[in-house]
């Protein structure tokens, strides 16, 4: 909603009143030729072979019962050739293109990322969800095994991921030569041997810290002008961000605890400090202090926290994050929206305050407010990077709409306009809010922390209305 002052204390309360009260196309595809017959089919299949692309937005609409995750939606996926027979429907949805791969089409194939990030799922059509097998990273690769027959797979995620797909290993062409009728039968294989079940995931690199610079950019900035540091920069792909206390740091440093509980770290030379708090808190606690060789797993973190690994020097570490949730239809939400970067300025002659900053969900002229009503300083009309006007504030007609995180950090504000009275609700990827204004709130805002790179989020029964007179 609104930004407000600059002024910012140890509690959440006091961070958020900070700024509000108080003062693809599609992939290249080669095939091979084709194989044996699928058992129970009865025909000939082609086999994925080598391929490379990048993913494309798929689109799931309702075409029949029972649909329930809404009218619509969409997601970045992997699309399959017409030739190896992909499955488009799923739960009374039809997506465009097709995005599940029948298992006989599947099985052995082994998927490799070049950049970006991507979930692989497997399931029937018709299940209610699929579990999930894996999250590849780039330069990594993941050899599909196990499906069922009647099961599909499909490759997703909330961004654009290029891929590659290596085929399963086809059985060498009968070269004419009977075997050797004297060889002794090897008979059927050890029956007791355990079921090693899919390969894991490949372990994480070892990365190196980076030189970071926190410089000051709002307020309060307690530790002047800027500062720098050694810190972990986290992957573009992981919602982190570079905003606190009025600073904002030169790379992404702050993990949100969405990605960061049930996270591995672990220090391969030097030595760093793991800390977790707030964006707004005045002091984030310590978790850890990690020599060489030593590790820690995460857990206890908040909804609306983040977390750091910094030095004072260089240092190396690896650090394996929890797979998103399942970003594709199984995640039952509603339109897919992105946040557009904002800036709140002064544009009345008694305003004469800096620029805030973040991201927000606009909306239609006629539906949203650009301003926040506010007086004096406190004044701030909203504009993209470019001085077009953004109409975030929205009306009356918030009430209801269900918003669900994707990735990033998302603030939701409900508020009665033009006033100090507001509360805000921090979401991390996966948590949802239903707006539900109290009298006499009259409006709501989706945005994000000060500084932020934005965030992703999925909208339900938040249809834009004309703003009331």
């Amino acid at each position: 909603m609104q930004k407000i002052d600059v002024t910012r204390s140890a509690a959440l309360e006091s961070a958020v009143a900070a700024r509000w009260g108080s003062l693809a196309a599609a992939c290249a595809i080669a095939l091979v030729g084709c194989g044996p017959s699928a058992p129970g089919r009865g025909s000939a299949i082609s086999y994925v072979g080598e391929m490379t692309g990048e993913s494309v937005l798929a689109t799931w609409t309702c075409q029949a019962d029972p649909c329930p995750w809404g009218s619509s939606m969409t997601n970045q996926a992997a699309a399959w050739p017409a030739s190896v027979d992909p499955i488009a429907v799923r739960l009374g949805y039809t997506s465009s293109p097709a995005v599940y791969l029948p298992a006989v089409h599947s099985n052995g194939a082994t998927i490799t990322l070049e950049f970006g990030s991507a979930g692989v799922y497997a399931g029937e059509p018709s299940a209610a969800s699929h579990r999930y097998l894996a999250t590849v990273w780039p330069g990594h690769s993941y050899q599909v095994s196990g499906l069922d027959d009647d099961e599909v797979l499909s490759v997703q995620s909330d961004t654009r991921f290029g891929y590659r797909v290596a085929p399963a290993e086809l059985p060498p062409p009968d070269a004419g030569v009977p075997p050797d009728a004297g060889a002794p039968d090897a008979g059927p294989p050890d029956a007791g041997a355990p079921d090693a079940g899919p390969p894991d995931a490949a372990p994480p690199v070892s990365i190196a810290s980076q030189a970071v610079t926190w410089t000051c950019t709002g307020s309060p900035c307690p530790w002047g002008s800027s500062l720098s540091g050694n810190a972990l920069v986290w992957p573009a792909d992981a919602g982190a961000g570079a905003a606190r206390l009025g600073y904002t740091a030169s790379a992404a440093v702050y993990l949100p605890a969405a990605r960061a509980n049930a996270a591995e770290l672990s220090i391969d030379a030097g030595a760093a400090s793991v800390y977790a708090g707030r964006p707004g808190d005045e002091s984030h606690r310590l978790i850890a202090n990690l020599a060489t060789g030593e590790s820690l797993h995460v857990t206890g973190l908040a909804a609306g926290e983040v977390l750091s690994v910094q030095s004072d020097a260089a240092f190396t570490a690896r650090a394996a994050l929890p797979p998103p949730g399942d970003p594709g239809p199984d995640d039952p939400g509603g339109q897919l929206v992105e946040s557009t970067q904002a800036w709140w300025r002064c544009n009345i002659p008694e305003c004469s305050g800096a620029d805030w900053t973040g991201a927000v969900i606009a909306w239609p002229a006629w539906a949203a407010h650009q301003n926040n009503s506010r007086a004096g300083d406190q004044s701030r009309s909203v504009f993209a990077a470019d001085g077009t006007p953004l109409y975030p504030y929205m009306g009356v007609w918030a009430q209801g709409c269900e918003v669900t995180c994707k990735s990033g950090t998302v603030l939701i504000i409900e508020w009665q306009r033009g006033t100090d009275s507001w509360r805000a609700t921090w979401l991390d990827p996966g948590q949802s809010h239903t707006i539900d204004l109290v009298s006499p709130e009259d409006g709501a805002m989706i945005e994000t922390t000060d500084g932020s790179p934005g965030f992703t989020a999925t909208l339900r029964n938040c249809t834009p209305l004309p703003l009331q007179p």
